[in-house]
């Protein structure tokens, strides 16, 4: 999902036919959801691979390392430091890392595997 994952979120944010619903912030580096109940309507069903429902697309959101913007009320702001307007080779970063963690996730997996296999094998009863 990576990439198009990304790609899709900044595809979305950036169609100004849309910047009632979402659209980037004002210092360009973050996107805001205005209308959720617009968003959830008209947004999510076109582009299920972004979610297939807000619960989803938020968790998507944060697995992909998106932070909650806080400072503004009655309204969703999520930034990413390497989605910004106009910037879209600095997704190849977002893409980059994204895998380091996964690998490195795996990596630390596997080697609690290993332990764990060796004191069942080591277990004295």
């Amino acid at each position: 999902m990576g990439y198009n994952f990304y790609m899709r979120v900044y595809e979305v944010v950036d169609d100004a036919s849309t910047d009632a619903i979402i659209s980037w912030s004002e210092s360009n580096n973050s996107f805001i959801i205005w209308n959720v109940g617009e968003f959830y309507r008209r947004i999510l069903p076109k582009y299920v691979d972004l979610g297939t429902n807000l619960s989803r697309f938020f968790s998507n959101l944060r697995s992909h390392g998106f932070k909650i913007v806080k400072g503004r009320t009655g309204v969703l702001e999520f930034g990413h430091e390497d989605l910004v307007r106009d910037k879209l080779e600095l997704m190849k970063k977002m893409v980059s890392d994204k895998r380091k963690a996964r690998k490195a996730a795996k990596s630390k997996a596997r080697k609690a595997r290993v332990q764990v296999e060796f004191l069942f094998q080591h277990l004295q009863i």
